[in-house]
């Protein structure tokens, strides 16, 4: 919900009876294809005692699951309140010891653009990996014309740094395609350094304060490393917040900044004020320097570099043509403040950036936020539809979308941010997180979408990226 500026068994699992009828379509609004053993319609089947309920204010509550796959169970849960309103949840549980897929992310085709997340499902089809499943991933800028789909914090998609860190924030990675998850909050820091021909770089080191997003505009905000991190971007008087700290659903502004694009960003669109951009081909020596972004765009292996405000003075004196760029792996860490390196070794790790923490070891709560800054109505108060992943306590992963409708027009309670995270406490979560909801709350499975998106009349919004479920 980006804002503007300011083994098998998951009856044991979860409490839910696996319903063996026969094969029925799913009812969502583009059920394309039918998903054996699932049930379209919750009435006729049995209530759920109070224990087994997601929230105290449930009357009653009726539940219904398939198997997907083995080792992929979706339920469907449908609970009536004390007022006669109905709660829509759907549910993902992935079981390592029996499921023999993999959970990957994706930003679709380019990390400056947005697609639905069916798209980003098909997206994996076209690459020859057969989709199972799907949900939204984590927040992006989408009030942002240069790069809309940009990530707001850690994106890391097969075993790529693509998006830098709001430090201090929480995210979700996914280790190993999975088979290793964890929460935490997580920091991240490249340098960059360029090295005229036959001279010496007149500032080495020159930290680098995001990758593949729009300079000047950092969503979600957060700085160096450290627990307040360093960097310049409080000087900005336009920040409502210390801009060196994490925070969901606020864009911080810093006028003087250095970007770097991979070819994962795509072409760079026009950006207006003081610029300097270079192209460093894959042999670290610059091909091209500008004073505008426009049509600059990085092949495979290539970087283009951007600076702006004072920042573009450096760049200028130093990335000439003939110019070699050292530009060492991002640093990336986790913990309360720095304090334990996570590393990247190959295609099948990935990180989702999320917030706030929901349930950390077996509690709910507390959550994080900057003090006053953030509209406390935005994320916890109103009863939004959500999205959320969690991990159990036997390291299965749980994806969970809420719905604000009952149908493509009818309307329902989501939750609040208090409720989400009692919700995947009781569906068993030992850690779990938020990930973008609002609009953007989907969930695709085996060929349809079963949830109601709240945007429009059941429209599914596009969104920065995607956690999909393959069957290899």
């Amino acid at each position: 919900m980006p804002k503007k500026h300011l083994r098998s068994n998951l009856s044991a699992a979860l409490g839910l009876a696996v319903l063996l009828s026969a094969p029925q379509a799913l009812s969502a609004p583009a059920a394309a294809a039918t998903l054996a053993n699932c049930p379209s319609n919750l009435a006729a089947y049995g209530v759920s005692d109070s224990s087994d309920r997601l929230l105290g204010e449930t009357v009653r509550e009726r539940r219904a699951s398939c198997q997907v796959a083995p080792g992929l169970t979706f339920t469907k849960i449908e609970t009536t309140l004390q007022d006669g309103q109905t709660r829509y949840v759907r549910a993902l549980s992935v079981d390592f010891a029996v499921f023999t897929g993999k959970i990957r992310a994706t930003t679709g085709k380019t990390v400056k653009d947005r697609e639905r997340t069916s798209d980003m499902a098909g997206l994996m089809a076209s690459q020859g990996l057969e989709p199972l499943a799907a949900v939204n991933g984590g927040f992006f800028d989408i009030a942002s014309a240069f790069s809309p789909g940009a990530l707001g914090g850690m994106t890391v998609v097969d075993g790529t740094v693509l998006n830098s860190a709001s430090n201090g924030e929480a995210a979700l990675t996914i280790g190993n395609y999975g088979t290793n998850l964890w929460i935490d909050k997580v920091w991240s820091q490249s340098k960059v350094t360029f090295t005229p021909p036959g001279g010496s770089a007149s500032q080495p080191d020159h930290v680098v304060d995001g990758l593949n997003r729009e300079p000047g505009r950092i969503q979600g905000c957060g700085g160096g490393f450290g627990a307040a991190g360093v960097n310049d971007r409080n000087s900005n008087a336009n920040n409502l917040i210390d801009a060196r700290k994490p925070q969901l659903g606020i864009h911080c502004l810093d006028s003087d900044e250095t970007v770097v694009f991979t070819k994962e960003f795509g072409a760079l669109p026009f950006l207006s004020g003081t610029v300097r951009a270079v192209l460093v081909g894959a042999d670290q020596k610059v091909k091209k320097v500008a004073d505008t972004t426009s049509g600059m765009v990085a092949g495979a292996g290539e970087h283009v570099v951007v600076a702006t405000g004072s920042h573009a003075a450096w760049l200028r004196a130093d990335a000439v043509v003939g110019s070699t760029m050292s530009l060492p792996v991002p640093a990336v860490q986790r913990g309360a403040s720095a304090e334990t390196p996570v590393y990247f070794p190959g295609a099948n790790d990935a990180i989702v950036n999320g917030g706030p923490w929901l349930v950390k070891n077996q509690v709910v709560g507390p959550f994080d936020f900057s003090s006053s800054t953030t509209p406390e109505y935005a994320y916890l108060t109103p009863m939004n539809s959500r999205t959320a992943a969690g991990i159990t306590a036997e390291r299965k992963l749980l994806l969970v979308v809420v719905d604000k409708k009952s149908g493509p027009t009818g309307s329902a309670y989501g939750l609040t941010m208090p409720q989400l995270a009692q919700a995947m406490k009781s569906l068993g979560a030992r850690e779990a997180i938020n990930l973008d909801g609002g609009g953007s709350s989907t969930m695709w499975v085996k060929g349809g979408v079963a949830n109601y998106p709240s945007d429009g009349t059941g429209v599914e919004r596009s969104v920065g990226n995607a956690i999909v479920v393959t069957a290899k």
